[in-house]
């Protein structure tokens, strides 16, 4: 009698596990696109478009209070605008936040014939800047968004309030895991099947949060599905000129705060230095056992130090 009610718990469990599987695939999309929502709703953010020339741009919008400023959040290579909701979730209350999916990323457009070198890449966030109606704010870049941030404050400083880069490229004079791996012809930053996707998430944070297994799924295959722009856009962001790019951020004279993460293997800590020194009166802050992406692995701290910063700049 044990052996059948046993037998019988495992059948159950069993069928259950393999039904509730089969409807998280069949759903998946359905179930990813209710995360996102819940987590747009979570953070006071409202999924909107714009069109720049030719280019349709999707974003990311808080309430527009009067007398607010507001803070442009730009993501880096092969990221989406939903990567700064939670970490926008602590300033949405108070700023007016804006995230962009970058061109070639997101849901904006994707589109091989154009260069998405940085300098670039500042011209179209620019103009989407300039669209928005934004004046003077503050801007915050992670990876290629703070090489793009850093680039910006310096080519238009009439317009930027406070620049902050987490873990900004630009800089490799000390050399990264990534680049080792580059050597060997082996790219972890591009996405090509669920493996890969599940490799880039360890490769980029020392602490990932928990992301459950359908919106994984979902964005491994969103993904694997941009392997040929984001090919494109990483040899253009990488063949772009290093002394002409430290020349440039050189002359920032906006407040200007460095966090970086100790266990980075994207980009080595060890280039905060650099960015420190090239750029006159800039703050640097270390963290502890934090990966590439602080606005993911800590985005309440992370938030926490963009709004200090912002209130005490000097």
């Amino acid at each position: 009698m044990l052996k059948s009610k046993l037998l019988f718990t495992f059948l159950f469990i069993a069928v259950l596990c393999s039904t509730l599987y089969w409807a998280g695939s069949h759903y998946k999309y359905d179930l990813y696109e209710a995360a996102m929502a819940y987590e747009r709703e979570q953070a006071g953010l409202t999924e909107k478009q714009l069109q720049v020339d030719d280019l349709t741009i999707a974003y990311l919008e808080g309430p527009r209070r009067a007398g607010e400023q507001s803070i442009l959040l730009i993501h880096g290579f092969g990221a989406i605008k939903e990567n700064w909701m939670r970490f926008a979730a602590q300033l949405t209350n108070r700023f007016h936040v804006v995230v962009i999916d970058l061109p070639g990323h997101g849901e904006s457009t994707k589109d091989l014939s154009l260069n998405y070198g940085i300098e670039h890449q500042v011209e179209f966030v620019h103009q989407i800047a300039q669209t928005l109606g934004l004046g003077q704010f503050h801007i915050a870049g992670n990876s290629m968004g703070g090489a793009i941030s850093a680039l910006y404050a310096a080519k238009y400083p009439a317009e930027i309030k406070t620049a902050t880069l987490y873990d900004p490229a630009g800089i490799h004079d000390v050399e990264s895991d990534l680049e080792k791996h580059l050597r060997e012809g082996d790219n972890p930053l591009i996405v090509s099947d669920t493996d890969s996707f599940h490799r880039l998430l360890k490769f980029a944070m020392e602490k990932p949060p928990f992301i459950p297994w359908p919106i994984t799924e979902v964005a491994a295959e969103m993904a694997s599905q941009k392997q040929k722009i984001n090919a494109k856009i990483f040899t253009d962001i990488s063949s772009g000129d290093r002394d002409l790019f430290k020349a440039e951020i050189s002359k920032i004279n906006t407040p200007t705060l460095i966090i970086w993460g100790t266990e980075d293997r994207v980009i080595n800590v060890a280039n905060a230095d650099a960015f420190e020194k090239l750029i006159t009166g800039s703050r640097k802050i270390i963290l502890q056992g934090i990966g590439h992406v602080p606005m993911i692995e800590v985005p309440k701290e992370s938030a926490e130090l963009l709004e200090d910063f912002i209130n005490n700049p000097a």
